[in-house]
């Protein structure tokens, strides 16, 4: 047993070295953990874990350091790490993970270091999902896994590839981090940590399966090794920008069988050699500084106009003109042993597209002209294999019905238009263009956002057709038409919403016209009640009867008009039997008020008074129960199970609402009187309650 459980930071439980080659850990459970509150390192490496209990860390809430590696677990619980939201480290390595459960770290914002090494995993999409909460990890082992790809192959000119883009450090979380918990991965010294690169992220993807890796989501300064994999092509475009000496970029590739082709040659118009010296290409020795341009590709660099970024990416020649204010030739995917193009030509002045007579414009698939000043588009104008296109935010105000019939109504190539952000103005010319969008909706994403500028309140979607070309009776129709649905519509608005207000203010309403006796004859009692003797019997504690004999009788016994009221304290045949004339109070009265406090919780009585009111209630199907909340309960724990469940389903009265008394007389009944029932005894005036047993024993001493 160890001593101060709860004063432990750091413990260790190995079987190692104990002599028993079958000895394990493998029944660890929550209770183990149980008083170990203020541990910060555990270390359960080596043990032939084979499972793990969702809650079994749950009392180690300042847990910064984990070490699960060197066992046999296959599958993690979800939810194991709810409760260790101050973890750092995170060691799961060699063990035989084949994936991960979702959402399994969403609990740990400030995990540093996490290390999957040497599993099972395969799905780099299930990796991916679960390190979108980790905004402030900065070494992530994943080698020697079975990792195949590192993306989606996906591409467009509207979508970059979203390429563990959620693995970008957080300045924000590095701030308020280092100034509490964070510090602790000093004292840590974890591997590869150097303290003045804290925030340096570091990524081990070697020894998996992957053939193809992009650079588009890293950020300096970094470090990541892909050693040994079956790496070929890599791929980068103008998103990664961090390109100066200082950097502190580092990509380690070795065992990789790079080949140096035309697809390889934007690490020369980029100036990214500086990350791969001393890596060499499958087809030749030399290392990827020490090469020509031209023992990469024959590709002369003037086939790519000076304004424009040309380079391969996937299956796509991509060619990002961002400054050109014209376009006379570009190059062809055929010189980089590809098909199609993707031409950016976003965010420029152009007023009108191309020509489809441009040397290379030929071949372009997908083509972002948005933001620019196009005002009109020609079928000339546009490549003949086109299946993007995005023409958001121009001056377009129509489409001419060539272009509408040739790349959509005629056309199964083009796949995705993009129209939204330009000033469409709806008429008579503009109906080709509405049936064509409403008809090829699927076609166009940005359909819903289409704006008629002279009708702002409409969307081509669902404006109508009959008002772009009106006629004189047209216009008669419409307006007599439409005032007739303005007045059917207000008036159908008010009647609603003085329904609404009946509804939500329907309580308060009928106590006003009760108190004021108005409509009194529709507030009536139903006719079963008129047996009854009681209006109401009140069930309360015996510390409460100050309250009950000195406030709450005279209250409703004085009253206009009078209640007849029924306590245990004068209404029962003392040394009568309790349970039978707590039924028959029940029974006899048209109410049963609850006063519920403190000691009514706590009295067996008591609570056996309101489980018989409510289970009359429940047989009659009618809500019989007033609960008068008096004074506060500490202590609601104590509650039945039942009454709980009533009071989380039934309003009840507070004594103190400033309208307790009208809410009260509003819940009694609302009509006084009755016949006397036969099982009820008179002495002096005072009906006294009796049971079935004190009538039995009465008539045997009558005969």
């Amino acid at each position: 047993m160890l001593y101060k459980q709860n004063l432990l930071e750091s413990l260790t439980l190995s079987v190692q070295g104990l002599g028993k080659q079958y000895l394990s850990l493998q029944n660890l459970t929550q209770t183990f953990f149980r008083n170990f509150t203020a541990l910060r390192q555990l270390d359960l490496a080596g043990n032939n874990i084979k499972m793990l209990g969702a809650n079994i860390f749950a009392s180690l809430r300042h847990l910064n350091f984990l070490n699960l590696s060197r066992n046999e677990i296959r599958e993690l619980p979800e939810g194991l790490f709810e409760y260790q939201p101050q973890l750092l480290i995170l060691d799961l390595s060699h063990n035989l993970l084949k994936y991960l459960p979702p959402h399994l770290f969403d609990d740990t914002p400030w995990l540093w270091q996490l290390k999957l090494g040497s599993n099972q995993l395969h799905h780099t999409t299930n990796i991916m999902e679960n390190l979108k909460s980790l905004n402030c990890l900065q070494r992530l082992d994943v080698s020697q896994n079975q990792l195949q790809t590192i993306w989606s192959i996906e591409t467009s000119v509207i979508r970059m590839p979203t390429l563990l883009t959620k693995f970008r450090y957080s300045y924000e979380c590095m701030s308020l981090a280092l100034a509490d918990d964070f510090n602790y991965v000093i004292k840590l010294k974890p591997e590869n940590y150097e303290g003045d690169k804290i925030n340096s992220r570091l990524i081990n993807l070697s020894g998996n399966r992957l053939r193809e890796f992009t650079l588009d989501w890293l950020t300096c300064p970094f470090e990541i090794n892909l050693e040994h994999n079956l790496i070929e092509n890599f791929f980068a475009s103008q998103n990664f920008s961090s390109t100066t000496a200082d950097c502190g970029a580092e990509i380690k590739i070795t065992g990789n069988p790079i080949l140096c082709d035309c697809k390889f040659a934007w690490i020369y118009s980029e100036n990214y050699r500086s990350l791969f010296n001393g890596s060499q290409c499958v087809q030749t020795p030399t290392n990827f500084g020490q090469l020509e341009r031209k023992e990469l590709c024959a590709w002369e660099p003037v086939m790519c106009p000076i304004e424009c970024n040309c380079y391969t990416q996937f299956e796509f020649l991509h060619i990002n003109c961002k400054g050109a204010q014209h376009i006379e030739q570009l190059p062809r995917p055929e010189q980089v042993g590809l098909k199609s193009s993707v031409l950016d030509i976003s965010n420029n002045n152009f007023i009108a597209l191309p020509l489809n007579t441009t040397f290379g414009y030929g071949n372009v698939s997908q083509l972002n002209a948005s933001y620019n000043k196009i005002t009109s588009i020609n079928i000339s104008q546009l490549p003949t294999n086109l299946t993007v296109l995005d023409l958001r935010n121009n001056r377009l105000n129509s489409l001419n019905d060539e272009f509408l019939v040739t790349y959509l109504n005629d056309s199964t190539k083009l796949k995705f238009l993009y129209l939204s952000e330009n000033p469409w103005f709806c008429d008579c010319s503009t109906l080709q263009l509405l049936y064509t969008i409403r008809t090829h909706r699927t076609r166009i994403p940005d359909a819903e956002q289409l704006r008629c500028v002279n009708q702002p309140n409409d969307t081509l979607l669902i404006a109508n057709v009959k008002e772009f070309c009106p006629t004189p009776v047209t216009i008669e129709h419409n307006q007599y038409l439409i005032a007739t649905v303005i007045s059917v519509a207000l008036a159908i608005i008010i009647l609603l919403c003085i329904i609404a207000l009946f509804y939500k203010y329907k309580l308060e309403v009928k106590i006003w016209l009760y108190n004021h006796n108005i409509l009194k004859s529709c507030i009536r009692e139903c006719e079963l009640d008129k047996h009854k003797t009681f209006d109401a019997f009140i069930s309360y504690a015996h510390q409460d009867a100050d309250f009950v004999n000195h406030t709450l009788l005279p209250q409703l016994e004085q009253c206009e008009p009078p209640f007849r009221v029924c306590t245990h304290e004068r209404n029962w045949l003392a040394g009568a039997y309790i349970p039978e004339q707590i039924i028959e109070s029940v029974e006899q009265s048209r109410r049963t008020i609850i006063v519920l406090s403190q000691h009514f919780i706590e009295s067996d009585w008591a609570r056996m008074e309101f489980r018989t009111a409510h289970q009359c209630s429940l047989n009659e199907g009618r809500a019989r129960i007033i609960m008068i909340k008096y004074g506060e309960i500490s202590k609601s724990e104590l509650l039945d199970r039942e009454l709980k469940a009533y009071l989380d389903m039934n309003t009840y009265l507070d004594w103190q609402d400033l309208r307790f008394w009208d809410k009260l007389r509003y819940a009694m009944p609302h009509k006084v009187g009755g016949e006397r029932n036969s099982e009820m005894l008179n002495i002096n005036g005072r009906m006294y309650v009796m049971g079935q047993v004190e009538m039995h024993r009465l008539s045997e001493e009558i005969v």
